[in-house]
């Protein structure tokens, strides 16, 4: 367990995380992740869906839970004098769910239809298009909620067998951040294990929730590590708008030069005032929104460009995006354009981690994945300590890389050069 007290709140956000996601799916398994995050809430021995649905709903405040392709989150964002009673529904879903075969086929039909939703969604398809484009065979090519001919034979036993040996310590961990000290939080989680019938036991397996034990692995089991396969992929679709993403290999979770990383996504396509926003948009008029994107996971990471513009733009778009990238490259930032972009990332930076959520999710992450956690203080020295010079060779490094390009929309005439 890890928290972090952020006197003055009156609110508390808290999550159980468990260290796997859906890279960690077979071809037989997948879609097991995300469906089981939807059977979490539909009921435990003591409460029916209804009741844990309002009983998130009396706090007023934010619960909800995430399945991502190496993490899934269930949390809540409450009063602290309503911690207790949501530790103690958070704990009891991950540890007691009733797991109803009857419950399970009907929200298979839930399922199906959000994986339809997202299929009419253009920006979802685009970015799953990418990762299959570039992952090839490899677990984390597959969309996280897998597909809908996937759950339509998803078996009841294979979600039993996914919670009983994945919902387990040390694949759980427990992050807090707000208003409610540790020892407070410690004594709730204890109270609400209590409560649940687990004691400091899931099974043989006690959890531990004494203190963080950042890098400890988390019971993830190897990984084959993906390869990044270059290509080009078009899903045609009846739209207004041609949406681009090219990209390569960029940098994993928790990378070194990660700092330098953020300097250089920021400054190519990280607001108004990024180098892509004032070309492709500002100077040239091709599209409305442009911008860096970056997926980083435990061994790797995508480093890319999306746009979305009119199928006529769509290669002239491409071009201007790889021609800032390039003279990002081969022209080292001036030391006011640096400065700029130092201060926009330590102000959102500081003002992120006003946020109790980001407090939480950043205890999270660290206790997960391994990484110290820093103050805000060494955070803005970090990204202070980068230098033009270090952006530049990064862009060219990332440059110099395969690269690969995905649309989505009407058919166009869009090629790498």
């Amino acid at each position: 367990m890890t928290t972090e007290h952020m006197p003055g709140l009156a609110s508390e956000t808290i999550g159980i995380w468990v260290a796997a996601g859906s890279r960690d799916e077979s071809r037989e398994t997948a879609g097991s992740t995300h469906f089981l995050e939807h059977m979490l809430f539909k009921g435990t021995p003591t409460k029916d869906a209804k009741t844990i649905a309002a009983a998130f709903d009396r706090t007023g405040g934010d619960s909800n839970a995430i399945t991502a392709k190496e993490l899934t989150c269930y949390y809540s964002r409450c009063l602290v004098t309503d911690l207790s009673d949501i530790t103690a529904l958070l704990v009891d879903m991950v540890s007691n769910s009733n797991l109803d075969a009857e419950e399970f086929e009907r929200e298979r039909g839930v399922i199906i239809e959000e994986l339809a939703m997202s299929a009419d969604d253009p920006g979802d398809v685009l970015f799953d298009d990418f990762d299959e484009l570039i992952f090839g065979d490899h677990p984390l090519a597959r969309p996280v909620g897998a597909t809908k001919n996937q759950i339509r034979v998803l078996g009841h036993h294979t979600l039993l067998e996914h919670h009983s040996t994945t919902y387990v310590p040390p694949r759980l961990v427990i992050a807090a951040a707000g208003g409610a000290t540790h020892d407070e939080v410690l004594g709730m989680v204890e109270d609400a294990l209590a409560q649940a019938g687990v004691g400091s036991e899931v099974g043989s397996h006690p959890w531990d929730i004494s203190s963080a034990t950042a890098g400890a692995g988390h019971g993830r089991g190897a990984r084959e590590v993906p390869t990044f396969q270059s290509g080009r992929s078009h899903t045609v679709k009846d739209t207004e708008q041609l949406g681009i993403l090219l990209g390569c290999e960029g940098l994993e979770e928790g990378h070194p030069d990660r700092f330098v990383y953020s300097v250089l996504l920021t400054m190519l396509g990280g607001g108004m005032s990024s180098r892509l926003f004032q070309s492709v948009r500002e100077d040239r008029g091709l599209a409305y929104a442009v911008n860096c994107v970056a997926s980083q996971f435990t061994d790797f990471g995508t480093f890319g460009i999306y746009a979305g513009c009119t199928p006529e733009n769509g290669q002239a778009v491409v071009d201007l995006a790889l021609a800032e990238w390039d003279r990002l490259a081969t022209e080292t930032p001036t030391r006011s354009e640096l400065d700029a972009i130092v201060s926009q990332l330590s102000g959102s930076m500081v003002l992120g981690l006003e946020s109790s959520a980001a407090r939480m999710n950043r205890l999270a992450r660290s206790e997960i994945f391994g990484i110290s956690l820093e103050s805000p203080l060494d955070l803005i020295e970090r990204v202070r300590s980068v230098t033009a010079e270090q952006v530049s060779t990064m862009a060219g490094d990332l440059m110099s890389r395969p690269k690969s390009l995905s649309l989505v929309g009407p058919q166009a005439d869009v090629a790498l050069p």
